[in-house]
Order: structure tokens, then C-alpha cells, then sequence
């Protein structure tokens, strides 16, 4: 019994899916150059269920169909009726993960978005931090907009100003509660 009719799966790849199921009820996973498929032995009625895969799903993905199988199996269904089943279980993995791969690009879609936005975001903050006009607070605290998390000398090495006056500001962002200091790291960051 197969859905769609016309498919056919090449003898080697039969012979080790018997040989690896062994007449133990278990799910077997071939993933070859040009096979993929999971399979579920079903001890009672001697029947081995074979779900053919594209080349790169997961198999772990489908156990639950084929578990909704063998549950009709053990029914004692008919044979058409039976059929009638395997066609809607394919029908229904199509629809599903159609649709998965659907949310999955649509995800990948936004956070190459966001990815995009918040390197532009970092690079208008950089121009701001490397012009002359800004006081050392406010150009501290877009370089740890920018930065999570930055240790004292390179907030040195970004700021042109002595450390006296450095050690000044970071005191006074401190006491303000703008900004932490994480002692295991030896660096400063911007508290929201």
C-alpha cells in the first residue's frame, strides 16, 4: 500500500529498511547521496510504514504522523479505508510543513530586517560618537549604546580627553544610575 501510487522505492533501499527493522517494532531513519525517509515497523500487523523525505527534512519531525498511522492500524481498519487514511495523513505533512517552511522563511525574512537595522542604527551612532562636539557624558554614553559593555581603556582610546576627567564623568554617570560598572568583566554598560 503506497500514496501516491506511482511512487516507487528502489529495491536496495527496501531490502535494507526489512533488514534494518529486523521484525522489531522501531523507527529507522536512512539518510543516504539520494534517499531519505523514516520508517515504523508495526510488529502486529506485520507491516512496515515508510514515510519518503526530501533530502533535507528531518525525519524526528514526522514521528508524529507516522504515530497517528499506526494508531489506525492497530484499529483493525480496512484496507480502502486504510488508504483512504494514508492519503490524508500525506495530504496533511504537505500542508504542515508547507506552512512551516512558509513562517520559517518569513522569520528569516525579518531578522535579516533587523539585522539590517541595527547595523545602520550602530553605524549613524559610530558617526556620532567620532565627531568633535559632543561633551565626554554624552559621547560615553553612545559609545555604550553602542558597545553592551566596554572596559576603561577603550572608552579611553574612544574618548580624547585625560583620565582624570574620564574617571570624572564614569563616577558621575555612576552615581546618576545611567550606567554600571560589572566588576568580574572590568567594564562599564548602559543600565535600562
Amino acid at each position: 500500500m503506497k500514496y501516491p501510487e506511482d511512487f516507487e522505492i528502489p529495491n536496495n533501499v527496501v531490502q535494507q529498511i526489512q533488514i534494518s527493522h529486523n521484525f522489531v517494532e522501531s523507527y529507522i531513519t536512512i539518510e543516504e547521496k539520494d534517499w531519505n525517509s523514516i520508517s515504523y515497523y508495526n510488529e502486529n500487523k506485520n507491516i512496515i510504514i515508510v514515510l519518503v523525505l526530501d533530502k533535507y527534512d528531518d525525519a524526528s519531525d514526522y514521528t508524529v504522523i507516522l504515530d497517528e498511522f499506526k494508531k489506525e492500524l492497530d484499529l483493525d481498519i480496512k484496507e480502502e479505508k486504510l488508504k483512504k487514511h494514508l492519503k490524508e495523513k500525506y495530504d496533511l505533512s504537505l500542508k504542515v510543513f508547507r506552512t512551516r517552511d512558509e513562517v520559517i522563511a518569513k522569520l528569516s525574512n525579518e531578522v535579516a530586517q533587523l539585522k539590517t537595522f541595527e547595523y545602520d542604527w550602530r553605524k549613524r551612532f559610530e558617526k556620532i560618537v567620532k565627531s568633535d562636539h559632543l561633551k565626554v557624558k554624552s559621547k560615553i554614553q553612545f559609545l555604550l549604546a553602542v558597545n553592551e559593555e566596554m572596559v576603561y581603556c577603550d572608552i579611553c582610546k574612544n574618548v580624547d580627553t585625560s583620565k582624570n576627567w574620564i574617571n570624572s564623568v564614569l563616577e558621575t554617570l555612576m552615581k546618576n544610575e545611567i550606567i554600571g560598572y560589572n566588576h568580574q568583566k572590568d567594564s562599564y554598560y548602559l543600565l535600562f
